[in-house]
């Protein structure tokens, strides 16, 4: 029988899922992970913050210092899978990282340039201690995501809920929904390590902060006063969809980890991120559905399809399919035969990225493992 994506007829495999699934894989696997370790990791363990669009490294520009943070994830991960030895590169970076500090930027020369611990940073900063204790069960990167954790809450609480956007914030200072989003998600991945119930703290306080702020009414809210009220104007009306697929798919791991019925604010989310949309999602709109940004980011597909997986998991009619396609749709589109990707498209589906950034590996690499652990289902 054939399933229908907004219009488009699509006649599925026996199993479809499956089959796209290790197509990813193996261009992860077998591309992708050694192209970028060979290219864009420096001796130094540090990584450039991108790739030119020939392939090159681009030596000159600043980096953001969470790519090397998602970078372990990257490879730790990918050797956890099997589909890489990647723990050489994934403790190489995380030393680097380690050595410099949980920095905000830092120059090519290797000069510390903006030393803000920044809250969206750190995030990924416990990701990947936590992404290295669960591939080599060494305690020293469990004290380090622990540490990490106990500072966020000593030094950077806030009074309204949450925590400061940076070190160097005010408690009058706006704040945005997107670092508490990816706290949430290190708390969640540290968790699923351990199984320590103190680690589910983190999760639960940005859970609340979803109900009582983020959510609205089947979009997620980005900008906010200190005290949690809507930013004003357009700026208080933006819908990331990309964020609102995102939260789909860790709604559902807040709900293996916790029990807490969430389906409800999964399936509002859902349908209406991918209602009346292409395959692929924009990047920018508003709240009632107007395109602010027409333009698409690869790291949104990922999220789309992690949404569709997880879907997919609580047994959503057509989604397992739609994940499939998606991830067929990704290869003429977005991911090359060598194992690079073409970053941003525009309204007609050419590439209008400048650069190929490092970071978006950390999307793909989440994307493709929920697809193996889906298609096995």
């Amino acid at each position: 029988m054939a399933n229908s994506i907004n219009g488009t007829t699509m006649t599925p495999r026996k199993d479809n899922l499956k089959h796209s699934s290790d197509r990813l894989t193996k261009w992860v696997s077998e591309k992708a992970l050694p192209l970028w370790a060979e290219r864009a990791q420096l001796p130094t363990g540090c990584w450039v913050e991108h790739l030119n669009l020939d392939g090159t490294p681009d030596l000159s520009a600043e980096r953001r210092w969470r790519v090397l943070a998602r970078q372990v994830y990257v490879y730790a991960k990918a050797t956890q899978l099997g589909w890489t030895d990647g723990r050489a590169v994934a403790e190489r970076t995380y030393a680097k990282m380690r050595e410099t500090g949980y920095v905000h930027r830092v120059g090519m020369d290797g000069v510390t340039n903006n030393e803000t611990r920044d809250l969206y940073d750190h995030a990924f900063y416990i990701l990947a201690a936590s992404s290295l204790y669960a591939l080599t069960r060494d305690t020293k990167y469990l004290a380090d995501a622990e540490a990490l954790l106990s500072w966020l809450y000593r030094d950077m609480a806030h009074p309204s809920g949450g925590w400061k956007e940076t070190d160097q914030s005010t408690l009058s200072d706006p704040r945005r929904q997107n670092p508490h989003m990816h706290l949430l998600e290190a708390s969640l991945f540290l968790h699923n390590i351990t199984g320590e119930a103190k680690h589910l703290r983190y999760a639960r306080d940005v859970f609340k902060l979803f109900e009582n702020h983020f959510y609205d009414a089947g979009t997620v809210s980005e900008f906010f006063e200190a005290d949690w009220t809507l930013a004003s104007g357009n700026h208080g009306q933006t819908n990331e969809p990309g964020h609102a697929v995102e939260w789909v798919w860790l709604l559902g791991q807040y709900s293996k980890a916790t029990g807490t019925d969430v389906s409800h604010y999964q399936s509002e989310l859902y349908s209406c991120a991918i209602r009346g949309r292409d395959i692929f999602l924009n990047d920018e709109e508003d709240k009632s559905g107007e395109v602010r940004r027409e333009t698409k980011r690869l790291w949104v597909q990922t999220e789309v399809i992690k949404a569709h997986l997880a879907m997919a998991e609580r047994g959503v009619a057509g989604s397992r399919d739609m994940a499939a396609a998606t991830i067929d749709a990704l290869f003429p589109t977005y991911l090359t035969p060598e194992g690079l990707w073409n970053d941003q498209i525009n309204a007609c589906n050419a590439n209008i990225a400048k650069t190929i950034p490092v970071s978006t590996f950390y999307h793909i690499l989440c994307m493709a493992s929920e697809a193996e652990r889906i298609a096995q289902l």
